[in-house]
C-alpha cells in the first residue's frame, strides 16, 4: 500500500492533454497515409503468402494407378491407390539427407522418374505449399527446398509492379524469404484469374517454380463490406451494452465516465495501428473487443471502491475520495497488467500472423486500459459529478 494517496484528480488535465496529443499524432498519421492498412478482411482482394525457394526435383510417373505426393515435416510420402489397395512409401530426410540422394530412392521406385535440379539441397528443408499433396504424372512436379537466398522484398515488389494495387510484406526474419502479398480487386477478374496474374509474374522474375505459396485467400467486394459493417454493429453493440450495465450497477455519471474511457481505449488502439502501420483486420476487431472487457474490469474494480468510500465516509470532498480509491486498488491494476502481459508478450515476439498481430494490438491496449481506467474515467467521474451537483443545488435554489 503505498504511503500517500495518487493524485488522480490533481493530474486530471495532464492526463487528458497527452492523450488528446496521442489522438491527434494519430488523426495525422492517418491523414499522411491515406488511411488505415486494411488487411484483406476488408479490402476486397487476394492475399497470398509467399516464399521464395528453389527447386530442388522434379518427379514424373508413367504408371496407370493414382500416385500422390506430399510432404510432412521434413519427410517425403508417396501413395499408390489402385485396384490391388492402397500403398505408400516414406522417405525421411535422415536416410536421404540431400535431393540426390532423394532423387536416388524415388528412381528405384517403378515407374516414377526423379531429376534432380540441385542435388545438394537438403531434405530437411523440403516445402508443402500450395497444391500439396499433389498427384504425379507425366508432368513433371516440382519439389522446393527452403535455402538462404538473397531475394528481398523490392525484389519482390518489382516482380509484381506490373499489377497495379500491390502490398507486399515481410513475414518472419529476412532469411526465410517469406512475403505476404496483397492485391486488390480488378473489374472482371475472379480469384482463379488474380492467382495465374501473380503466379506469371513472379515466375518470369524468379524462375520458373521458383516460388511457392503457402496461402491464398480471395475476398470479395460484397463480402468485405458486410463484414466491415457487422464489425463495426458489433462494438457499437458491445458498448451499448456496456453502457446500460454500468447504468444499472451504479449511476448515470459512472456509466458515462466509463463509456467515454472505453472509446479513448478504442481510439487509442486505432492510433497506435495507424502510427506503426498494422494490418486492420478481423483480428484487430477481435483485439478492439477483448481490451473493451478488460479495460472496463478495471474500471468496475476502481468505481465500486469509490462507491463504498463515498457511503463510508460522506463528509469527505469526492476529489479526495477518488484519489483514495484509485490508490486501494492500484497494487491490483498493476498485477492484472503485468501478468498478462508477459503472457502475451512472447506471443508478439516469437508467433508470426494473426495471433502476433492479435498480441501486439493487446499490449497496447492493455497499457490504454490501464491508463484510462485509472486516471481518465475517474477524473471524467469526477467532472460529471460535480456538474450534477451544480446542476441539482441550482434546481433546489429555484
Amino acid at each position: 500500500m503505498l504511503k500517500n494517496d495518487i493524485p488522480v484528480i490533481k493530474l486530471r488535465w495532464y492526463a487528458w492533454t497527452l492523450a488528446v496529443v496521442l489522438l491527434l499524432a494519430g488523426a495525422v498519421t492517418l491523414g499522411v497515409f491515406g488511411g488505415f492498412n486494411l488487411g484483406v478482411d476488408f479490402e476486397s482482394g487476394l492475399s497470398q503468402r509467399i516464399q521464395i525457394a528453389p527447386v530442388g526435383l522434379e518427379v514424373t510417373y508413367s504408371g496407370n494407378k493414382d500416385a500422390v505426393l506430399a510432404i510432412s515435416g521434413s519427410a517425403l510420402s508417396l501413395e499408390f491407390r489402385g485396384e490391388e489397395g492402397v500403398s505408400a512409401t516414406s522417405f525421411r530426410s535422415q536416410a536421404y539427407p540431400t535431393a540426390k540422394d532423394l532423387a536416388a530412392a524415388l528412381n528405384a521406385v517403378p515407374e516414377v522418374t526423379a531429376t534432380a535440379v540441385d542435388g545438394s539441397l537438403n531434405t530437411a528443408d523440403l516445402l508443402s505449399g500450395y497444391g500439396f499433396p499433389a498427384t504425379l504424372g507425366e508432368t513433371p512436379t516440382k519439389l522446393n527446398f527452403q535455402g538462404a537466398g538473397t531475394s528481398t522484398i523490392e525484389d519482390v515488389r518489382s516482380a509484381l509492379a506490373s499489377l497495379g494495387n500491390v502490398k507486399v510484406q515481410t513475414v518472419g526474419s529476412s532469411e526465410n524469404q517469406t512475403f505476404q502479398v496483397r492485391l486488390g480487386i480488378k473489374d472482371g477478374a475472379n480469384q482463379d484469374s488474380m492467382e495465374e496474374e501473380v503466379k506469371n509474374a513472379l515466375a518470369s522474375f524468379f524462375g520458373q517454380g521458383n516460388v511457392v505459396v503457402l496461402q491464398s485467400d480471395y475476398i470479395g467486394p460484397k463480402f468485405s463490406a458486410t463484414l466491415l459493417s457487422s464489425s463495426i454493429l458489433a462494438v457499437v453493440v458491445a458498448m451499448a451494452l456496456i453502457l446500460l450495465y454500468v447504468w444499472i450497477r451504479f449511476r448515470f455519471a459512472y456509466a458515462v465516465s466509463s463509456l467515454i474511457a472505453l472509446v479513448h481505449d478504442i481510439l487509442m488502439m486505432l492510433t497506435i495501428i495507424s502510427i506503426l502501420r498494422l494490418e486492420f483486420s478481423s483480428t484487430t476487431i477481435a483485439a478492439l473487443l477483448t481490451i473493451i472487457g478488460y479495460s472496463l474490469n478495471n474500471t468496475i474494480v476502481i468505481f465500486d471502491r469509490v462507491r463504498e468510500n463515498v457511503e463510508l465516509n460522506k463528509s469527505t470532498a469526492l476529489a479526495k475520495q477518488i484519489d483514495l480509491s484509485v490508490t486501494q486498488s492500484v497494487s491490483r491494476t498493476i498485477m492484472s497488467a503485468v501478468t498478462t502481459l508477459v503472457a502475451i508478450l512472447p506471443l508478439a515476439v516469437f508467433a508470426s500472423g494473426d495471433i502476433q498481430l492479435f498480441a501486439i494490438n493487446m499490449m497496447f491496449g492493455i497499457l490504454f486500459g490501464t491508463f484510462s481506467s485509472n486516471f481518465l474515467a475517474p477524473s471524467m467521474l469526477y467532472w460529471i459529478s460535480k456538474a450534477q451537483k451544480k446542476q441539482t443545488a441550482v434546481v433546489e435554489a429555484k
